[in-house]
This record gives C-alpha cells, structure tokens and sequence, in this order.
C-alpha cells in the first residue's frame, strides 16, 4: 500500500511532511482528500470520452492518480514548483508516455496552443482554487471551439449560481454565457471537511458539455449579453444604447426588445433564457 497517495488525509499529511511543505493560501491551496470525490470527478471526466486532459492545479496529485488509473492521457499545469517537481517525481516515472507537467500560470498559458500540439477532444478539469474560479470559467470562453467538455470543482455559491434558469437576481454575464456554449449540470456539494485546510465554504462540482453550434453566432450573443449586463440595475433598453460600440439609441432598441416580445423595461436580470435566445437572434439580424 501506498502511503504516500495523496488521495487520503493521513497520505496527504505524509507528502506534505516529504516535501516539507504547507498549503499555500496566497494560491488558494486547499487539497482534496476524499477518495469517493476523486473517483466521481474521474467517472464525470472519462464519460465526456476525451483525447487527452488538461487538469488544472493537480496539487499533491490525488485527482491526477484517479485519472491516469482510469486509462487517461493527463497534461498537469500547476503553477506552483514544490507540486510540479513533487509530480515529477512521484508520477512521471509510471506514466511517463501519458502523463505531461506544465509549470506555469494556467489563466496566463495558451490552452489553444496545448490543444493545438496535441490535437482531438479535450477536457478541462480540476479542483479550482476559488480565487481564479471566474477567470478559469472567462478563459473558457475566449475559445470556445477548442475544448469539449470540463468537470470542475468551484464554490458552491457559483456552482449554484451556473446551475441557476436565467431570470433571477442571481443570474450574471457568464452564467448566461456558459449556458449558451455548454449545457450545465451539477454533480453534486462537496463539504468543506473533505479539504485540507478546510475552507470557509463548501463545494460543488459541475460539468461543461459544449454545445457544438449554437444558434446564434457566439460573437452576436456575447455582445448582446454583456452589453446588458453592463449596467445591470437599469432598464435594458437603456444599457443596451449606453454599450461601447452600441449601433442604436434607446428608442431603437425599444423597438427591437417590443418586436421580439421583450418587456423593454426589464432588467438584463429578468429576462428569461428563451428572451435572451430571441433578443440575440433579432439584434444578429440588423
């Protein structure tokens, strides 16, 4: 038996005595230590039937195992050294034709130019660290053509919040975003005692499945969304017209909001999934 395998409490406390390390709180470090969640995360990620994965902030390397266990081609980028190197020495010498170390910021490396080297479907997982969760699920979409799915670990507050139908005060931009290019499901909380240290907070997984072509060009559709929500607590015809780069004042865009049935004095906040569908489709038509 392994007593090294991060994947349990007494484990992790080992590796971290090995590498004479702690949990890094400016990197939002809290290491997983539940064997079930791991092997979930694992299940979720080998049924989107990928080419290789891109796990991000793989850590001490539980869900890394999981992975490479399953039969899966792994590219790790951990920004921080003592983890890379501890990967290295601890995984890379069993796995060393399907297991790939990348150092490095992965909200700074180019995921497309990985994608590219290495060609077929990707999927993107990982426990997040909640300080670059936003960031990680932006990034998603500045390319949203390359990956095919993602199974991630965020804050159950934003796992709640992406799981949400659009129409209520809780919806945002990217949730309204996300929704568009991937179909959302949630898989499941996570406490917070299943993390060392244990964070304030508990946790929540969800899946990405990208939705190959969406009806509207995605071009079209974020304008539109982000405009609205630019200004979020004033009527949308009015942040519509007050968007850089608006083509239309207010009153047009009363007439276009009219035409497609949509209460023009309405929050970006309310509308619902099928207004934000048909206001899309309406403005990419002008």
């Amino acid at each position: 038996m392994d007593t090294t395998d991060p994947r349990t409490a007494a484990g992790l406390q080992r590796v971290l005595a090995m590498v004479m390390a702690r949990p890094n709180k400016r990197l939002g470090q809290n290491f997983l230590t539940g064997p079930e969640v791991f092997e979930k995360i694992a299940t979720a990620v080998e049924t989107t039937k990928p080419a290789w994965v891109l796990e991000i902030g793989p850590g001490p390397g539980g869900l890394t195992r999981t992975l490479l266990e399953r039969g899966l081609e792994v590219v790790a980028m951990e920004i921080d050294p003592t983890w890379s190197n501890w990967l290295s020495a601890s995984l890379l010498p069993g796995y060393p034709n399907v297991l790939k170390i990348v150092q490095g910021d992965a909200l700074r490396v180019p995921w497309r130019e990985i994608a590219s080297e290495r060609g077929g479907p990707w999927t993107i997982c990982g426990n997040l660290p909640y300080n670059i969760t936003s960031p990680v699920l932006a990034k998603l979409l500045e390319d949203v053509t390359s990956w095919s799915a993602a199974v991630l670990m965020v804050q159950k507050e934003v796992g709640v919040r992406l799981l949400a139908e659009p129409g209520n005060r809780e919806t945002s931009a990217l949730s309204v975003l996300l929704r568009y290019v991937a179909y959302v499901q949630g898989l499941g909380e996570v406490s917070r005692d299943q993390f060392y240290p244990a964070p304030e907070v508990d946790s929540f997984v969800i899946q990405l499945t990208r939705i190959p072509s969406p009806a509207v060009p995605f071009e079209s559709f974020q304008w539109v969304v982000r405009a609205a929500f630019l200004h979020r607590r004033k009527m949308i015809r009015q942040s519509l017209a007050q968007a850089p780069g608006s083509p239309w004042s207010a009153r047009k865009w009363e007439g276009i909001l009219s035409e497609g049935g949509i209460d023009p004095l309405k929050r970006a906040e309310a509308l619902s999934w099928a207004e934000w569908i048909q206001l899309a489709t309406l403005a990419a038509k002008r």
